[in-house]
Order: C-alpha cells, then sequence, then structure tokens
C-alpha cells in the first residue's frame, strides 16, 4: 500500500477537493448572509427612522433602551408580518440562525462524504492490491516454467483485460514449451540419427583407407574397387550433409523463396538430367507424360530440390529394368505433378510415416538416409503447395505434388 502512487494521488486529490468545497460553501454562506444582515439593518433603519421622524420627543437613550428590549419580540413580530414586514423568513434573523445551521450541516456532511470517499477508497485499493499481488505470483510461477492455466477470479472489472491476456499468453507459453521439448527431444533424436548415418560410412572409408595404405602388394582391380567404394561412401556423406542443412536452413526459416515464373517443362528435364546416370545403373526408364507448356510461380532452384528427392527416391525403391512416370496436369483448380513408381508399394502404416525424418520403409536401401522426402515436402509446403503419397502393395506408389491456383 505504501508504494501505491495511484492511492496516494486520489486521497491528495479528495482532500484537495473537500477542502475547497468547504471553503467554496463558507465564502458563499458568508456573501448570503452579509446581504441578508444588510436588508435587515435597511428595514430597522426605515423602520427607526419613522419612528424616529414621528415621535421626535424620544430620547436616543430610550431608543437604545428600547432596542436592547427583546422580551416582547414575538409580539413585534407578529405586527410586523401582519403588516407585511418581515414576512418573508429569508430576511427574518431566524431564517439566519437556521442558515447558519444548515452551513454548519453541510460542511459536516461534506467532511463526512469525502472521508467515506478516502475510507472507500483505501478498501478497495487493498483489494485491487491483493489482486496485483495475486497476479504477480501467477507471472512468476510462469517466468519459472509452471503453467498452471489457472487465474484468480475473472470478475468483470478493470483488472478482466489483464487476466484474459495474461491466460492467452499462458497457453502461448506452454504450448511453446511444449514444442520446444518436443523439438528438444527431435533435435536429440536427429543428432543420434545423424551420428549413425554418418557413423557407418566413415568408418568403412576408413577401414578401406586402412587397407589401401598397408597393402602394397593390393592388385589393381582391388585398389580400384576400393576406392570407388569410397568415392561412393564420400557421394552418400557430403550428400547427406548438404540435406541436413538445407532442413537446417528450412527450418530456421533462414530461405527466402523467390517468386517468379517457372518453366515445368525445363524443371524436369533439369531433374532427369541430374538423376540419368542413377537411373541408367538400373536400367529404369523415365518416361514423361501429361501436359506441357505449363508454368508455376515458386522458386526454380528449391522446386526442382524438392521434385528431384521425389524422383530419386522412386529410383531406389523400383525395381531394375523397370520405369518412372512423371504425369503432369493443369487446371483452373491446381497444378499437378505425379511421380509414380512400379516398386513393391507402401504399408498403410508405412505411408503415415513416409515423410517423417529419418524414416526407412522396410523395403528401403541399407544406405538410405531417409531424409530426401522429408526435405522435399518442407519445400513443397514453404511455397504453399501439397504433397500427398498413395501406396498399393505390390503395384507402385505415387507421389503427388499439387499447386493451388491464387
Amino acid at each position: 500500500m505504501k508504494k501505491n502512487k495511484n492511492y496516494k494521488t486520489y486521497i491528495l486529490t479528495i482532500t484537495l477537493v473537500m477542502f475547497a468545497g468547504i471553503f467554496i460553501c463558507n465564502l458563499l454562506a458568508v456573501f448570503v448572509l452579509h446581504k441578508m444582515t444588510e436588508e435587515h439593518h435597511a428595514v430597522i433603519a426605515s423602520l427607526l427612522g419613522s419612528v424616529k421622524e414621528r415621535y421626535p420627543e424620544v430620547s436616543e437613550e430610550e431608543w437604545i433602551a428600547l432596542l436592547n428590549h427583546q422580551e416582547e419580540y414575538e409580539a413585534g413580530e407578529q405586527i410586523l408580518e401582519k403588516y407585511g414586514i418581515f414576512q418573508d423568513s429569508a430576511g427574518s434573523i431566524k431564517q439566519q440562525k437556521l442558515s447558519r445551521g444548515l452551513l454548519l450541516v453541510l460542511n459536516v456532511f461534506w467532511v463526512l462524504l469525502c472521508g467515506g470517499m478516502i475510507i472507500s477508497a483505501f478498501f478497495f485499493s487493498k483489494k485491487r492490491q491483493k489482486e496485483v499481488e495475486l497476479l504477480a505470483a501467477y507471472v512468476r510461477k510462469v517466468e519459472r516454467g509452471e503453467y498452471a492455466l489457472e487465474l484468480p477470479d475473472n470478475t468483470e472489472d478493470e483488472l478482466s483485460i489483464l487476466k484474459n491476456e495474461l491466460y492467452k499468453v499462458t497457453v502461448l507459453l506452454k504450448e511453446s514449451a511444449e514444442l520446444a521439448k518436443s523439438q528438444k527431444r527431435a533435435l536429440s533424436d536427429s543428432v543420434s540419427d545423424i551420428s549413425h548415418q554418418l557413423k557407418t560410412p566413415l568408418t568403412s572409408v576408413t577401414v578401406l583407407l586402412d587397407n589401401l595404405l598397408e597393402s602394397n602388394s593390393m592388385d589393381e582391380t582391388t585398389r580400384k574397387k576400393f576406392l570407388c567404394e569410397i568415392s561412393r561412401q564420400v557421394g552418400n556423406m557430403n550428400w547427406l550433409i548438404a540435406a541436413l542443412l538445407k532442413l537446417s536452413r528450412l527450418d530456421a526459416g533462414v530461405v527466402e523463396f523467390v517468386k517468379a515464373p517457372i518453366d515445368l517443362d525445363k524443371l524436369l528435364e533439369e531433374v532427369t538430367d541430374k538423376l540419368e546416370i542413377m537411373a541408367e545403373w538400373k536400367q529404369i526408364a523415365i518416361k514423361r507424360e501429361g501436359e506441357t507448356g505449363i508454368r508455376l510461380t515458386g522458386d526454380f532452384y528449391w522446386m526442382g530440390e524438392a521434385v528431384m528427392n521425389i524422383v530419386k527416391n522412386a529410383i531406389e525403391h523400383s525395381p531394375e529394368e523397370s520405369e518412372i512416370l512423371i504425369l503432369t496436369e493443369e487446371n483452373a483448380v491446381y497444378t499437378l505433378i505425379t511421380v509414380k513408381d512400379y516398386g513393391p508399394g507402401l504399408t498403410g502404416e508405412e505411408q503415415k510415416h513416409i515423410f517423417e525424418r529419418f524414416y526407412r520403409s522396410h523395403n528401403a536401401k541399407e544406405d538410405s538416409v531417409g531424409i530426401g522426402l522429408s526435405l522435399a515436402k518442407e519445400i513443397v509446403e514453404q511455397q504453399n503447395g501439397y504433397l500427398t503419397v498413395s501406396s498399393v502393395q505390390g503395384e507402385g506408389t505415387k507421389f503427388m505434388i499439387k499447386f493451388l491456383k491464387c
């Protein structure tokens, strides 16, 4: 209460108003009584002047004696009122006494009223201070990470807005804390998965290099085989690190996607060119069907990254001497890119998790990382698109990228 400056200001204001009111009331009362006295004296002087003129033989001593003699006051008043003098009580001595009494009552009432306001303000401020302390204690709990969604009774007063906002902030902080915990667990899992993914090729590369260094008599064919394997493992690690860096940039929100017209034919041609060697190793034909001349709005580089990861995944899960179909379609509502393979397909459970980071289906290759589809989905969704999957076991899998037209 000592630190409540608003309460002190209120008390000072009420006190000043009280004294100002008393001063003004008394000043007005003095002025009115002065006027009443002047009128009373004027009437008495006029009356005495008339009597003096009528009875000049009466001496001044007798007049003074008569004025000081008040025993016949009521009888004289009745006579004067009979002839219209002092008929208005506002000009009588009794009215003056009544006015003084009324002024006293008014002053007492004014003091009591202001005192009551001060006392009421004291108890109101004390109650409000208690409510503020409860809110402060609640905020301190939130600062400590105790996100209990409990607030004091939210009555309809000035603090209700603050209480509602605190409740909203608490909900947001609680959700943020839960999200942070989830992200922390995900980060821990990711680091563990990354460590595992890097550990395997690093161990393989280390073993191969040790063999190359220690075996001076190794034949040229084996040496080339070891070097090819080292190159492949280093390539896998390079791709993994690059993909993780891209995901990290997307997660951090530092990627600024360029919004520019994209020639879909050119984009798909560039993707197939980059994956041509990989497809030839497995004798897989990448076919293109559907509409041509389609144009999108987005970032050419990142869109190509997303489509390439999807096609690359299709190549990895397709049997040798098969084909992959890329179908393009456009209508008044959306543009659709479908990538279909004829691999073993996915179960219903696998389809639920296929876009999760580091998830590997049952038929994934041993060196598969499980990050390409997650990266593709992140890229597509950040460019206002949708990436979905449809699969039938034994018949293959379809990935569909859909962009709605604004």
